[in-house]
């Protein structure tokens, strides 16, 4: 060890190709490489029925199926956007024909 030392000042260092490590090209491989996805938990949230704060993945699944809800599909909300006036005033019409229709058949009799 302590010729080592000694010498040290006089020891030539090389980067020959022999004595490099060889490089390996691991993009290819990673391609065929699976992983586990973790997704987070939700945020707490205020129930907009009941008020409630919802905490966690299981309490808003739970609270969904206790109140008939589900999560919107995608693009499912920007047709709402886009079409929801529209289906709105189409049942307000239909309701007020349904309610006038019953009021006019009540003053027939």
């Amino acid at each position: 060890m302590t010729a080592f030392k000694e010498n040290y000042n006089d020891i030539k260092w090389t980067t020959a190709p022999q004595a490099r490590k060889a490089e390996v090209d691991y993009s290819s491989k990673r391609s065929h490489l699976t992983a586990s996805y973790i997704a987070g938990d939700y945020r707490p949230y205020e129930c907009p029925i009941t008020g409630k704060i919802i905490d966690g993945r299981r309490e808003h699944r739970e609270n969904l199926e206790l109140h008939g809800c589900r999560i919107h599909e995608k693009g499912e909300f920007e047709d709402v956007k886009k079409n929801g006036r529209k289906n709105i005033e189409a049942s307000m019409d239909a309701a007020i024909d349904k309610s006038v229709d019953a009021i006019a058949h009540q003053i027939d009799l």
